[in-house]
């Protein structure tokens, strides 16, 4: 292939028939618009938000939205002597870290990943679509800013000493932030709040995290709970394309097994709004500009090419884009969708984790226990980490424009 990734087009219709040239030039057109409605981040090889904290977050050169899972307080393992003064349980640290895709790592970056933080394993729960698209992009970049990135597949695939893992959530199917919003275009005006409840969630991002949970059970969190059931000493990354959404929904369901407390899930769960730093406004940037464009999915009839969102522009067309509040809703990890995934979805329609693991991913009742006290450690308070405050933003709420 000459050094240069070729994205899979076939020039026929589902019938065999060959497109037109009229018809060609619409669907690379749309393929160069899905490109350009999910900006790649800018200057996160050097980039670091400030007001992170650390733990959880650290910062490795090149990979936004990096951070430990580990640290949560949780519910003592099955093995503890309940007769005696209870020490404190949290979920193992050094063992699960995610974070967004890690296109643009360093070699510094790598050093630190394999070196300092000894992880050797990276599961990738992108689409093939995904992939794919940045792919493109990598193939027609500067090496320095893909500076370890296989040209030909747009990904970390020969970096010594970290071994990638193939694991989508969705083998065809784009589920990136923007492709999200596509797929569930209505979740931008449906954000309700619940009175019962008392809590404000999307009904989209509830339905989505669903379709991903049970979706991911057959294979990508079917795989990493295998590792970290038969392999507790052996860290890993997880990621999608922003680390929100798939990863966000396995991060949840591993803090959920091992009894962490429902606020800090949430809490964690909505640490990706400031962990994306500057990558966020771009996204919101873009969208507010030039819509959704058809979010890397399908061609059926009923996906719309674009979607539209507003008033029309003074030349009478319609004007793509949308309120830089519905943008950033798409862009979002609001506290409350999580928590609603996990009291709707995980409890009361899984009947709880453990249930979940066993009739979705296939584990036995002693498997799921071994894997849970194979996730907790006893840990010195100095080890625990606290929600904190985080300037501009709250789990609720998100980041404040």
């Amino acid at each position: 292939m000459d050094g240069k990734f070729l994205s899979p087009f076939i020039h026929r219709r589902p019938d065999g028939q060959p497109l037109t040239e009229a018809e060609v030039e619409a669907e690379e057109a749309r393929r160069k618009a899905d490109r350009q409605a999910t900006p790649e981040p800018k200057n996160f090889a050097v980039a670091f938000p400030e007001n992170l904290p650390t733990p959880p977050f650290l910062h490795v050169e090149g990979v936004p939205n990096f951070r430990e899972l580990g640290g949560y307080i949780c519910q003592p393992p099955s093995t503890a002597d309940v007769s005696q003064q209870s020490p404190t349980y949290a979920l193992r640290r050094g063992l699960l870290f995610r974070c967004a895709h890690p296109t643009h790592l360093t070699p510094k970056g790598a050093e630190y990943l394999t070196k300092k933080l000894d992880i050797h394993d990276m599961y990738d729960l992108r689409s093939a679509p995904e992939i794919n698209r940045l792919a493109a992009t990598v193939a027609h970049s500067a090496k320095g800013v893909y500076p370890l990135a296989d040209p030909n597949t747009g990904c970390i695939d020969h970096c010594p000493g970290l071994k990638r893992h193939f694991t989508p959530v969705y083998q065809s199917e784009d589920y990136g932030p923007v492709a999200l919003a596509t797929k569930l275009a209505w979740y931008t005006t449906v954000h309700m709040h619940d009175e019962e409840v008392g809590y404000a969630y999307s009904e989209g991002f509830v339905k989505a995290y669903r379709d991903i949970a049970v979706h991911g059970a057959t294979q990508a969190y079917r795989l990493m709970f295998r590792h970290l059931l038969e392999n507790p000493s052996q860290p890993l990354i997880f990621h999608c394309t922003a680390g929100k959404d798939r990863t966000g929904v396995f991060a949840a369901l591993v803090l959920k097994l091992i009894g962490v407390d429902e606020e800090t899930i949430c809490w964690e769960y909505a640490l990706t709004e400031p962990g994306l730093g500057d990558w966020r406004n771009q996204f919101i940037d873009r969208m507010t500009q030039t819509g959704l464009g058809s979010g890397g999915g399908s061609n059926s009839p009923d996906r719309p090419e674009k979607i539209y969102i507003g008033s029309e522009s003074k030349d009478g067309k319609d004007r793509p884009g949308m309120t830089r509040e519905e943008a950033a809703l798409i862009c979002g990890s609001r506290a409350g969708n999580i928590r609603a995934f996990l009291k709707t979805v995980v409890d009361a329609e899984f009947g709880g984790v453990e249930r979940y693991l066993v009739e979705k991913c296939g584990f036995s009742p002693d498997e799921v226990q071994r894997l849970r006290d194979n996730l907790i450690a006893e840990v010195p308070e100095d080890q625990v980490v606290v929600p904190c405050p985080i300037d501009g933003w709250s789990p609720e709420h998100g980041c404040s424009d």
